[in-house]
């Protein structure tokens, strides 16, 4: 299949990549122009980083193409991003699929997230659907866009699109050069202190939710929705496990809810003054302590999936980042 593939210069995106490339697929790979090409520039397949929210772009670069995975985002969660945040996740979605529906594409995968169910206050498992308790309008933004992003592809299935959602977990594994995770491996690697948030989520090697992308392409029902999650468990337990692969000297400090939106209101307020986005802000702070678990038993029976060893999952990132970015002294 011919495949285009948006986001392909970040995290999840590189690994995608090379999933298609591995099972005989023809990858144009595409990213905000000025994004880093640096992991997939020497894979065999086009780059043709584009603004897909300029006029024309869409549907320039879904021309010919049989699938289009759209996995482009912007993840931030500050405020003062929220207009870029609401253009990168809603706009473009909606230009991408109308685009696609024009242009006869054969599938639309689009990739939304675990965020948009919300969460069990008991910390059940959510299949692919609300749960009691929404991420949305608590000042996580990131969330809400995804909710109108998803929205938006989702208008275009009326009208003959193929659309399969698939919904990641909390991702780990190599290629993560953004250093989300990557930070704290290196904080614990160097004896620093480091903290963990009092919620939870749905742990997952980021392969493996490659891998069940490309079924949801195969196998996936249009309109339907697949948890790509795994792991079931609390941000200490994960931090904790961390600090023992990577032998740190120093173990996670748990932090309580109201310490850390207690945290994120006092970033949010510095970031004022220093006009750079804070690591935390009170939004972040309430989703990072919210019991987020995912049921994904759906993506097992009908596409196959499984989440991957969390621990392989640990030991490949923690390698990669030794490899390809070197702590600092």
């Amino acid at each position: 299949m011919k495949c285009l593939v948006t986001g392909a210069t970040g995290f999840v995106g590189a690994n995608l990549v090379r999933e298609l490339l591995d099972a005989g697929h023809e990858v144009t790979a595409t990213g905000s122009p000025g994004s880093a090409t640096r992991w997939i520039q020497d894979l065999p397949l086009t780059i043709d980083l584009s603004d897909l929210t300029a006029a024309g772009e869409a549907e320039r670069l879904v021309a010919g193409q049989e699938w289009v995975f759209h996995v482009a985002g912007d993840t931030s969660t500050w405020s003062q991003f929220a207009a870029r945040r609401r253009k990168v996740n809603i706009t473009m979605a909606g230009n991408l699929a109308k685009a696609s529906l024009a242009a006869g594409v054969r599938r639309f995968i689009h990739t939304s997230t675990l965020d948009v169910h919300g969460f069990d206050p008991s910390g059940a498992a959510l299949p692919e659907g609300p749960g009691p308790s929404s991420l949305t309008g608590m000042g996580y933004d990131y969330a809400d866009t995804k909710v109108a992003g998803e929205q938006a592809v989702r208008a275009y299935l009326a009208e003959g699109l193929d659309v399969v959602v698939v919904y990641p977990g909390f991702m780990i594994g190599p290629f993560d050069h953004t250093l989300q995770l990557g930070r704290i491996i290196r904080d614990m690697q160097q004896g620093k202190h480091t903290f963990s948030f009092p919620g939870a989520s749905s742990f997952c090697d980021v392969r493996s939710v490659a891998s069940g992308m490309v079924a949801a392409a195969t196998k996936g029902t249009a309109g339907a929705g697949y948890n790509l999650s795994g792991h079931n468990l609390t941000y200490a337990a994960v931090f904790e496990r961390m600090a023992e692969i990577v032998g740190a000297k120093r173990r996670p400090i748990a932090l309580p809810r109201r310490a850390l939106i207690a945290y994120g209101h006092a970033a949010n307020l510095g970031a004022r003054f220093t006009h750079r986005a804070p690591d935390m802000d009170p939004g972040l702070a309430r989703y990072l302590s919210s019991p987020q678990a995912s049921d994904w038993t759906k993506a097992k029976n009908e596409l196959d999936y499984a989440p991957g060893n969390l621990d392989t999952a640990i030991i490949d990132a923690a390698k990669w980042y030794d490899v390809n970015i070197p702590a600092t002294a």
